[in-house]
């Protein structure tokens, strides 16, 4: 279960709150806090995020057209401080645009235009909001997806000579021992983090490899120990 975290839409008079559901799928707009000076508002702020149970902000940040920051950027980045001050874990999101497509959205709502102005900035701090927990779930997903295709890129299939079944192995690191080339392996189908390691010998035999699994206990022994301080080193790296 994710923390909900709350999004701010800040201008100079007013600052639209939306929040995130905790799963973190969906944007709600749920308030607007109408700017009294950096004390009050950032006691509002933190109210609001004690009310949801969460430290997380994210920030709406008002970028030029051309992406660069301005002077507007940098009375958010200032608010945006004070909210760190009190405690807060504050993320940015580039807000451009997301007025319009804020009105945008009222105005097919059929909403009037008093409560438009009433409303706009809080649905505009959903929309932000709703783009970043977008972004977040896709970036996410690719991550998930390189893992798996790196997972499979490290998985040997070998054929189990006595039952002529295919078996599984996850490839942990190659070796070198006196002119001779080895594999550290474990069973891919096995989820137990503390799962053994086995070393196998890569016999080259024309256009393809073959692997002929390490007996000799003192050869054993040399590898895993060459094996240990290579994890080791990537570790420290």
């Amino acid at each position: 279960m994710n923390e909900r975290i709350i999004c701010l839409d800040i201008g100079d008079a007013r600052i639209g709150v939306a929040v995130s559901d905790m799963t973190r799928l969906i944007a709600t707009p749920i308030d607007t806090i109408y700017r009294v000076g950096w004390g009050p508002d950032t006691k509002k702020v933190v109210a609001i995020c004690e009310q949801y149970e969460t430290t997380q902000v994210l920030a709406g940040w008002p970028l030029n057209m051309d992406g660069t920051a301005g002077f507007q950027s940098e009375k958010v980045k200032n608010f945006c401080q004070q909210l760190e001050k009190a405690g807060l874990t504050v993320y940015y999101q580039d807000e451009r645009l997301t007025t319009v497509t804020a009105t945008n959205a009222l105005i097919e709502g059929n909403m009037h235009r008093a409560e438009r102005k009433h409303n706009v900035d809080k649905v505009a701090a959903a929309v932000i909001l709703q783009q970043w927990l977008d972004t977040q779930r896709n970036l996410q997903q690719n991550e998930t997806q390189q893992e798996a295709t790196q997972m499979d890129e490290n998985i040997i299939e070998l054929i189990d000579d006595e039952s002529g079944e295919t078996v599984q192995f996850l490839h942990l690191a190659t070796l070198m021992h006196e002119g001779k080339e080895y594999i550290a392996v474990t069973d891919a189908a096995e989820d137990d983090e503390e799962c053994g390691v086995f070393f196998m010998e890569i016999i080259v035999e024309g256009e393809e490899d073959s692997y002929s699994p390490v007996e000799d206990e003192q050869l054993q022994d040399v590898l895993f120990q060459q094996f240990v301080a290579l994890m080791d080193e990537e570790d420290d790296e």
